[in-house]
């Protein structure tokens, strides 16, 4: 989110490798079945395990073997808040939500979007994001701001994603083509193997300035204020979650959460005092 987004329909897909961030620990995410820290909720007392994407350009990337991005500061900076050391782990988006039930993960940070039937399968922290998804094109395809210029146009989405569980409603008549990660799905847009990617707004930027010569614009955008996204617990770990949603209010009120948006967002509207989280989910499929 968008901004944000693995729903259900989640597609549990393996993940087929693990990127540990640099000056993170690099101790196993194996499933921990001993008990949790009760006060914070977490599985290892003074660490935060956290599954994340590292191809979510700006959420979460991988930059120079590093892990970095808006998801990668603000929940590191969350744990500092709860006096937690984040240990952080990268994996394939869909495997996110399993991943933190199976235990491997105390919470995931990949801008999921918070929808009914997600929050059945895990809880969810208050909305820290929103913005817009975009039809990410070239002037040759044919589709303009008029959405009625998608009908019968292959759309790449990232399967799993806000923008796929609600592609048929945004862009009604469109071929919907679903990929696994974006860079499949952007590999295809420059391969003119679909027609436009139906995505977020600011990661659509950054493929855009990936591929310079093909001019690529979003002649459609669609606001996603109903659409926040959340950090994602195990179903029934409250304690974390209430924890997590201390954490945030600190980090909106010392004005970190406005720094790193400004730092990761920069072409996007900057929220006002009221515009700012925590954020209320809409319920939405």
């Amino acid at each position: 989110m968008g901004k944000f987004r693995s729903a259900q329909g989640v597609v549990v897909a393996v993940a087929l490798s693990m990127f540990a961030a640099t000056g993170c620990s690099s101790g196993s995410t194996a499933g921990h079945d001993g008990a949790t820290d009760k006060s914070t909720g977490v599985a290892e007392a003074g660490t935060l395990k956290i599954g994340t994407s590292n191809n979510m350009k700006p959420y979460a990337y991988e930059e120079n073997g590093k892990l970095t991005g808006f998801e990668i500061d603000l929940i590191s900076a969350a744990a500092h808040k709860l006096k937690l050391k984040p240990q952080i782990v990268a994996l394939e988006f869909s495997g996110l939500l399993p991943a933190v039930n199976n235990r491997q993960f105390d919470v995931a940070a990949a801008a999921i979007g918070i929808t009914t039937p997600r929050e059945k399968m895990v809880e969810f922290s208050d909305g820290y994001l929103a913005g817009y998804f975009g039809v990410l094109t070239a002037p040759r395809s044919g589709i303009t701001s008029d959405v009625a210029t998608v009908k019968g146009k292959r759309i790449a989405v990232l399967q799993g994603s806000i923008s796929d569980t609600n592609s048929g409603k945004f862009l009604p008549g469109a071929n919907i083509v679903r990929f696994p990660d974006a860079n499949s799905a952007d590999l295809a847009l420059k391969n003119n193997r679909v027609a436009g990617f139906f995505s977020d707004f600011e990661p659509n930027l950054a493929i855009a300035k990936k591929y310079p010569a093909l001019h690529l614009k979003q002649p459609i955008t669609v606001p996603a204020t109903d659409f926040p996204a959340g950090w994602a617990a195990r179903k029934g770990n409250t304690a974390l979650v209430q924890k997590l949603n201390g954490a945030l209010k600190q980090l909106v009120r010392d004005g970190t959460w406005l720094k790193l948006y400004k730092k990761y967002f920069p072409k996007a509207p900057v929220p006002t005092r009221s515009e700012l989280p925590p954020y209320t989910a809409k319920g939405q499929p």
